[in-house]
């Protein structure tokens, strides 16, 4: 019984999974509601202008589109890795533009506060998510697992 904390309870594949799925989920909904909902686009209209990103015209429907059909193709485990790929690069962009402007504006106290900082950022949570789908694959739970039994 003791083993479990040191160990835990042995099940690296569902906790892939879970984590995987959450992900997935998180985009799908994301660019779901930046797509269909004109306060959502209006709100990600004015972040991207406030940044200084040229093209907002195309941009304020090519990244919610590639937020909900990444997170599909994450969630559903198809095609995980450049999907997690993709989305990985836009919480990057987010990071660099969004983000990092945001901490200023809490205005951290030291070094180590401003890291702090930036690994509460949702989109450094989010890409860290991301990135343990490209290192460690889908897992056994996804289609990409059930098609790999077939090529």
């Amino acid at each position: 019984m003791i083993r479990y904390f040191f160990e835990g309870l042995g099940s690296p594949d569902t906790a892939l999974a879970i984590s995987r799925v959450a992900a997935g989920l998180f985009f799908l909904l994301s660019g779901y509601h930046k797509l269909f909902n004109a306060e959502r686009r209006a709100a990600l209209v004015l972040t991207l202008q406030s940044v200084g990103l040229r093209h907002v015209n195309v941009l304020q429907w090519f990244l919610p589109a590639a937020e909900f059909s990444g997170g599909l193709a994450v969630a559903m485990g198809l095609l995980s890795v450049p999907a997690a790929l993709g989305l990985l690069i836009i919480s990057i962009g987010a990071t660099l533009t969004d983000g990092i402007k945001r901490i200023a504006d809490w205005r951290p106290i030291d070094k180590s506060d401003w890291l702090d900082d930036i690994l509460y950022l949702p989109e450094v949570l989010y890409a860290l998510l991301l990135l343990s789908v490209i290192l460690a694959g889908p897992g056994p739970f996804s289609l990409d697992a059930l098609l790999a039994r077939y090529f």
